[in-house]
């Protein structure tokens, strides 16, 4: 039944909603604001346990404050620590970085980085800072008359239509400014976020592997950590101060804000505030797509990673550049192997299908209580629920076709080849400008740099696999085109057939090169069909079968895109909460405390870790080989100024909330100066993106004091310590050190 509430009421009662209430946090810590509700929280309390800020020292609309100096960097956060442009983040989020720099004679990946002075600084190849000058509700701008009588698709395209004319008209690619305007509670508001973006990064220290991701995947996720996660990059812009592509002649940049670091440590119970760019979470969907996620989509990712990690692993063994240049590939496939494995296992564990389906009980129970509420949210459920079956009936197939589509590189350029001769067979009114001129342009530049970086037997061993798993699909869930090539053989014949087919798809010499896949981006479909080539027939075959998805996945995206919010509202107005929005890679604060837990029976996790317990785990074998650096400075006391009781602090827990792309963010103490820096969660606390988990979710962070230590006593970078603004040091240090106060003047704190 078509509701009799306009959209604008909508917006009026969402409005008063943020009037009337706090942002809503379901448990003690959970919780990712964005910056305008900072005001907001509850600041007596936050008072009382500790905070020494104002309101305006983390976010000021009208000047500096500490959301100047925290940025994205890459796939995760950094943060500003000095006048120099000076940067701090994960080596993980590195590590891209150091291993496009390393050669065989130099895995930067394997051995770390330091820049003795800044013309060694290493360019990061790829990266580049992006900082968050301005944010802004435009939900009313977006939202005018849109209202939820128009069909789903309809609407759908009106709302993205004002959304990239607003994007449009805010950027400004000379200035390095870009413009980004995104939903916020599934499209109850949006928001326009504004960047400044800095393409010439440079890394200046990053530890070896084994202090920077000691423990390995065994460790990743796992508490205890001994892990000395962290990077030192400069940011730099050209001589005239604006943005600029590496050149030797730029300068580093000088940030409004950097942060100050707090040597004075951390203890259980103390206030602990993270700012950063979290990834995605889905904290407020329906039960529909929960289920979906947990028992359909995320097994088959596992199962795909699962089959690439080994087959990455086997291709290096036998070739050693090779090996070099896929690390940081297989680190970020095994990464989210593990995240995603851990997230399935804490969704059933914690039963959150059902706990979703009884609070939409609870929900229908509410709706229709009322004739009014049943008028406006009585559909809701009902059309989701109708969405995911038919999202459902034919998931294993579509997933498995857009899965193909990805499998190979020279795959991917000869379906692009074909939708383009395709666009440019349709009336010019209907063409999709991104396979125009331009956009072919933009892909015949970048084919040298894709064949560079393919792996074919990587990407044979997948499309093989793939074709494997389409065999084994459901007899309803069949696809016709791999059928019509395989489905007369059964056993051993159809597996060799299925190899040799990805053999002459993947390994085609006609079109391994540039200049011969260039010559397809300026065929017609005619001419494309007419060389009977078979990497040509997949592709054409998979596109085919991309077109016969697309218009079920855009009716479904129309079709949650248009009631999601509704349910976000309604859920909203039940409950009496104005819900914080999921993270969607936007500058978030979080606040929480130093605490352990409990991670199963008979087992108390303390909150800290030591650099003796780095030294217990070392096997002399990788992932557990300490260096033998490190391994001298414990034998002979050597800490400098960094111990506490004759330990060096290494790693600690919080109860923060946090996710992926929150890897990098500061640790702040209730002073705003910087006391750690954030690079994990933990296992017990997967599945955060679907829900919080305030009994066992921890964040995990790298002490600063560790950070300080291997970059002065181990790494020999003790130079850069000149530049920090380093709060509560010992005498000792300073003078040892020769650090001076920065005279920039930045501080906020009361």
């Amino acid at each position: 039944m078509p509701s009799r509430f306009t959209r604008a009421s909508a917006l009026i009662i969402a409005a008063l909603l943020l009037v009337t209430f706090i942002p809503f946090r379901s448990h003690a810590d959970e919780g990712m604001f964005l910056p305008d509700a900072i005001a907001s929280l509850p600041w007596d309390k936050l008072a009382h346990r500790g905070m020494k800020l104002k309101p305006t020292d983390l976010y000021n609309p009208n000047g500096v404050s500490i959301k100047d100096a925290v940025v994205i960097v890459d796939g995760g956060t950094g943060e500003f620590i000095s006048p120099e442009g000076l940067l701090l983040t994960n080596h993980h989020v590195a590590f891209d970085a150091l291993v496009s720099a390393s050669t065989t004679a130099n895995n930067y990946g394997e051995t770390g980085y330091l820049a003795k002075t800044r013309a060694e600084e290493l360019p990061a190849k790829g990266y580049s800072v992006t900082i968050t000058e301005d944010l802004k509700d435009v939900t009313s701008d977006i939202l005018n008359g849109i209202t939820d009588t128009m069909p789903a698709q309809e609407r759908a395209r009106a709302i993205q239509t004002k959304v990239q004319a607003m994007e449009a008209a805010g950027a400004n690619e000379a200035e390095g400014i870009m413009v980004r305007v995104l939903p916020m509670n599934e499209g109850l508001s949006y928001y326009k976020f504004t960047y400044l973006v800095l393409p010439d990064v440079r890394i200046v220290y990053a530890p070896p592997k084994n202090i920077g991701f000691f423990g390995g995947d065994p460790d990743n996720f796992e508490w205890p950590r001994h892990d000395g996660d962290f990077t030192f990059m400069r940011v730099y812009v050209g001589p005239n101060g604006k943005p600029a592509e590496y050149s030797t002649a730029n300068v580093p940049y000088k940030p409004k804000k950097f942060l100050s670091i707090s040597m004075s440590g951390v203890k259980e119970g103390d206030l602990m505030l993270v700012m950063g760019y979290p990834g995605s979470t889905r904290r407020y969907r329906e039960s529909y797509s929960v289920a979906y996620n947990q028992d359909i989509a995320m097994p088959f990712i596992i199962d795909t990673l699962r089959y690439q990690i080994e087959t990455l692993q086997n291709a290096g063994k036998t070739d050693p550049a090779l090996a070099v240049k896929l690390q940081s590939t297989i680190f970020g496939l095994s990464n989210d192997l593990k995240n995603y494995e851990g997230s399935v296992i804490a969704m059933r564990r914690a039963d959150i299908v059902d706990k979703k389906r009884a609070e939409e009980a609870a929900f229908t129970r509410w709706v229709n209580a009322d004739p009014a509420r049943k008028s406006k949210y009585g559909e809701i459920l009902p059309t989701l629920d109708k969405a995911y079956q038919e999202l459902t009936a034919t998931a294993q197939r579509d997933l498995l076709i857009q899965q193909m589509a990805q499998a190979s590189d020279l795959l991917a350029i000869a379906a692009f080849a074909q939708r383009a001769a395709a666009n440019k067979e349709k009336p010019e009114a209907e063409r999709n400008p991104a396979l125009g001129a331009a956009g072919i342009q933009r892909v015949r530049a970048q084919l040298p740099a894709a064949l560079a970086e393919r792996n074919p037997t990587a990407e044979r061993e997948l499309l093989t696999y793939l074709l494997r798993k389409a065999d084994e699909l459901p007899a309803n869930q069949k696809i016709d085109f791999i059928e019509k090539r395989f489905g007369t053989l059964q056993g051993e014949a159809r597996r060799r057939a299925e190899e040799n087919f990805a053999r002459d798809v993947v390994d085609n010499k006609r079109f391994s090169t540039a200049e011969g896949l260039s010559g397809l981006l300026d065929m017609s479909s005619a001419q494309l069909a007419q060389l009977h080539e078979p990497l040509i027939d997949f592709a054409v075959e998979i596109g085919t079968a991309e077109v016969s998805i697309a218009p079920r996945q855009q009716a479904f995206n129309a079709t949650v895109q248009r009631w999601r919010p509704l349910l976000v509202q309604g859920m909203t107005e039940m409950k009496g909460t104005n819900p914080y929005p999921d993270a969607n890679r936007t500058l978030r604060f979080t606040y929480g405390e130093v605490k352990g837990y409990v991670p199963r029976d008979a087992l108390t996790a303390l909150p800290f870790t030591n650099l003796s317990g780095v030294i217990e785990k070392d096997t002399g074998r990788e992932p557990f080989n300490v260096p033998e650096k490190l391994k001298q400075l414990y034998r002979a006391k050597d800490f400098g100024p960094y111990a506490v009781n004759g330990e060096v602090p290494v790693d600690f827990l919080t109860t923060d909330d946090i996710i992926g792309g929150n890897s990098g963010s500061p640790v702040l103490n209730g002073r705003g100066e910087q006391v750690g820096i954030i690079f994990d969660g933990n296992y017990e606390g997967l599945g955060n993106d679907f829900f919080y988990n305030d009994e066992k979710g921890r964040a995990i962070a790298v002490d600063i004091r560790y950070v300080l230590f291997i970059a002065d006593k181990f790494g020999g970078a003790g130079y850069l310590l000149k530049e920090l603004d380093i709060k509560n040091a010992p005498s000792g240090m300073l003078k040892a050190t020769g650090i001076k106060p920065p005279t920039v003047t930045h501080a906020v704190a009361r």
